[in-house]
C-alpha cells in the first residue's frame, strides 16, 4: 500500500514542502482570526496550526511577515471568452487578484464550433495555474428555432462531453421557458446531465412564484441572474442558491447586499464575475473587486470571504477547495487587510505563483490549429442593400425594439408608423432610430434580418462585431450604410472582432481572430484596445456604462423582452419570431 505523503508530513515523520509562516489565520467557518501556520505537501494543506502549537517544519519557510491567509478564490460562473483571451492569458491576468478557481461555461465558443470549441477550451486550460471547473454548455443555441447557432447539442453532445474529467456540471440553463413548459430538448439535456452530475446551474431573470418552483423542480440549484431585492428574497426562500455578479455591465451586488445582511448570509450564496472584459480586470481586478464591492455594500468581510470560497466550493461540490484545511489543495491568498482587501500573495497548490499583482512565472501558451481558423464565413456576401427595410406602401406600420433608459440591457417592443421612400422605410428624420442587422456567419443558412432600434442614444458612425451573444453572428447597428458596410467588411477581413467606424475611417478595433471571440494577445496589450473601443462607442452616443456588452447582447434572445437574430425579431418571453412589417 503506498503511503500518503501528506500524513506522513501532518506526523512529523517527513517534512513539508514549504511551511507559511507568521499568518493571521482566516477563518472562515468559525468566525476567528488568529496567529497560524500552513504546512503544505504535495500541492496539499498538511496541517494547520491553531493558537499556541508547536512550529511547523518545512524544507521551505515563507514569511507572510502576519499577512491574513484566506483560501484562494472561486468564480462559480465565468465565460473565459469573455475576457477577449486564451484561457492561459486570461489565467495570468486573474490569479494575480487572488482568483484560483473558476467554474466557465464555454458556451461562446460552443455556439460557434460545437464540440470542438468546448474541447478547445478544455485543453488549453490544462496545466496553468488555474483550477478550471468546465460546465457543459446546456444550451446551445441559447433558444432552439429563433437562431442560427455554429452547432446544436442535444442528448449525445452532452453525454460525451460530460464524461471529461474536470467538468463540475451542466451549463447555465437559459431556456427557462423551455423547462417550465417542458420541451423535449430541454428534458432530455437536464436528465442526461443528472446521470454524470449534481450541479445544474440556471439562468432565471426575474423568475419566482409556481414558475420558479417548476424550473427548480429539475434539480437546477443556482442563478447568477438576479438583480432585485424581492427576487433574491423569493430565491432564497426557495432554496436557489445566489450566484451574486458583478461583470463589466451588470452590477447587482448593491441590490443583493440589503437580503443577505436580512437572511443572515446564509450558505447559499456565492460570487461570480460571468462576463469581464480586459481593461475592467486591469483597472479593477476580477473577484477581489467584486469583494471589495461587497464589503463597500455593507457585507462584514469574512462573510464575503466564505462566499467567494467555502460557499462556493459546496455549490460546485468540491470538497479539496474552499478551506485553509487539512486534505485540501493549498491554494492561498494573503492580504493587509480584510477591509481594503488587496492581494499581495497567491498560492497555488502550494507553489507561488504571484505577488504585488504580478504574475511570479509567466504562463505557458500552446498553440493550437483552431487559433487559426477564420470563422466569418458568409454564403452572400452582405450588401448595403440589406440594411434597408423594404415596403410597398407610402408608410409602413412595424414592430421595433425600444431600449430601456434605466436599464440599457433591457428591451422593449414598440410599434411605429414611418414614411416610406423608393420603396424602403425612411429614419432621416428620426434622430431616435437607428438600423441593427445580424448575419448568419458559421457557414449554414446564410440568413440575414434587419430592423429599427429606438433610444440606443447612436448619433452618428456604426458598430459591428462577431461577439454577439449566444451564437455569434454579426451584428452591425449604425446610422448610414456605408459605415455599416466598412465596419462589416473589416471585420471580415480580420477574421472576427468588434469595429467602430465614423465616415468610413475606423476608429477603434479589437481583432479577435480566435473563433471571432479572442485573441491571443495577453491582458496588457488587449486592455488599451478595450479601453478605446469603449470610449470611442460611447463617442457615438451608446448610454450603457459598459457599451461592448450592451452590443454584443443585441442578439440573444434570453434577456427580455425582444430581440433581433439572424432568423428575425424575437418575442423573448413567447420564444417566437415576430413580423417586422405589420402593415
Amino acid at each position: 500500500m503506498k503511503r500518503s505523503k501528506v500524513i506522513d508530513a501532518i506526523l512529523g515523520s517527513t517534512l513539508y514542502d514549504t511551511v507559511i509562516k507568521n499568518v493571521k489565520l482566516v477563518n472562515i467557518i468559525t468566525g476567528e482570526v488568529y496567529n497560524s501556520e500552513i504546512g503544505i505537501i504535495d500541492g496539499k494543506i498538511g496541517h494547520v496550526n491553531q493558537p499556541n502549537e508547536a512550529p511547523l517544519s518545512g524544507n521551505k519557510e515563507y514569511d507572510a511577515e502576519g499577512k491574513y491567509a484566506i483560501p484562494g478564490l472561486i468564480d462559480t460562473h465565468v465565460h473565459t471568452e469573455s475576457s477577449m483571451m486564451t484561457v492561459a492569458n486570461m489565467a495570468e491576468a486573474i490569479v494575480v487578484h487572488g482568483t484560483t478557481t473558476i467554474a466557465c461555461d464555454p458556451h461562446e465558443i460552443g455556439n460557434v464550433l460545437g464540440m470542438e470549441g468546448v474541447k478547445y477550451i478544455y485543453e488549453s486550460s490544462e496545466d496553468i495555474p488555474l483550477m478550471v471547473n468546465v460546465l457543459v454548455p446546456s444550451c446551445i443555441p441559447s433558444a432552439l428555432g429563433v437562431e442560427t447557432a455554429g452547432a446544436e447539442f442535444g442528448k449525445e453532445e452532452i453525454e460525451k462531453l460530460m464524461k471529461m474529467d474536470r467538468v463540475a456540471g451542466i451549463g447555465e440553463v437559459m431556456d427557462f421557458p423551455g423547462v417550465i413548459n417542458q420541451s423535449s430538448r430541454m428534458m432530455e439535456i437536464i436528465e442526461t446531465a443528472k446521470n454524470y452530475t449534481k450541479f445544474l446551474q440556471g439562468h432565471a431573470p426575474s423568475l419566482v412564484g409556481r414558475e420558479l418552483s417548476a424550473y427548480l423542480s429539475t434539480g437546477i440549484s443556482s442563478c447568477h441572474e438576479t438583480s432585485f431585492s424581492e427576487e433574491a428574497r423569493y430565491k432564497l426562500r426557495a432554496g436557489m442558491t445566489l450566484e451574486c455578479r458583478e461583470s463589466s455591465i451588470v452590477h447587482d451586488i448593491k441590490a443583493l447586499a440589503p437580503v443577505l445582511k436580512e437572511f443572515n448570509y446564509p450558505v447559499t450564496t456565492t460570487f461570480c464575475t460571468d462576463d469581464r472584459e480586459p481593461d475592467d480586470i486591469l483597472k479593477e481586478g476580477h473577484l477581489d473587486h467584486v469583494i471589495r464591492v461587497a464589503i463597500k455594500e455593507g457585507i462584514p468581510p469574512i462573510e464575503a470571504v466564505k462566499m467567494a470560497t467555502y460557499n462556493a466550493s459546496k455549490l460546485l461540490n468540491k470538497d479539496d477547495i474552499g478551506l485553509i484545511a487539512p486534505g485540501r489543495y493549498a491554494n492561498i491568498v494573503l492580504l493587509d487587510s480584510l477591509e481594503e482587501f488587496v492581494v499581495n500573495e497567491v498560492f497555488y497548490k502550494g507553489e507561488l505563483v504571484a505577488k504585488e499583482g504580478k504574475i511570479v512565472k509567466p504562463v505557458p501558451n500552446k498553440n493550437y490549429p483552431l487559433e487559426n481558423r477564420n470563422t466569418v464565413i458568409f454564403e452572400e456576401k452582405p450588401t448595403k442593400e440589406d440594411f434597408r427595410i423594404a415596403s410597398d406602401k407610402d408608410e409602413a406600420t412595424m414592430n421595433i425594439i425600444a431600449f430601456n433608459k434605466e436599464v440599457p440591457i433591457i428591451t422593449d417592443l414598440e410599434q411605429i408608423t414611418l414614411n416610406t421612400n423608393d420603396g424602403y422605410v425612411d429614419i432621416s428624420d428620426r434622430e431616435d432610430l437607428a438600423v441593427l442587422s445580424v448575419f448568419e456567419r458559421h457557414g449554414k443558412k446564410g440568413k440575414k434580418s434587419t430592423c429599427l432600434v429606438k433610444d440606443l442614444g447612436l448619433t452618428h458612425g456604426a458598430i459591428a462585431s462577431t461577439v454577439s451573444h449566444d451564437t455569434h453572428n454579426l451584428v452591425v447597428v449604425g446610422k448610414n450604410e456605408d459605415d455599416m458596410m466598412k465596419a462589416v467588411d473589416t471585420l471580415c477581413e480580420v477574421g472576427g472582432g468588434i469595429v467602430c467606424v465614423v465616415d468610413g475611417e475606423i476608429e477603434a478595433l479589437i481583432e479577435l481572430p480566435i473563433a471571432g471571440l479572442m485573441s491571443d494577445k495577453k491582458i496588457d496589450e488587449l486592455a488599451p484596445k478595450t479601453a478605446l473601443l469603449k470610449a470611442k462607442i460611447s463617442e457615438l452616443g451608446l448610454k450603457a456604462t459598459c457599451p461592448i456588452i450592451q452590443v454584443a447582447s443585441f442578439s440573444l434572445p434570453v434577456i427580455p423582452n425582444v430581440r433581433l437574430t439572424d432568423l428575425g425579431l424575437v418575442d423573448v418571453n413567447k420564444q417566437e419570431i415576430i413580423p417586422i412589417i405589420i402593415s
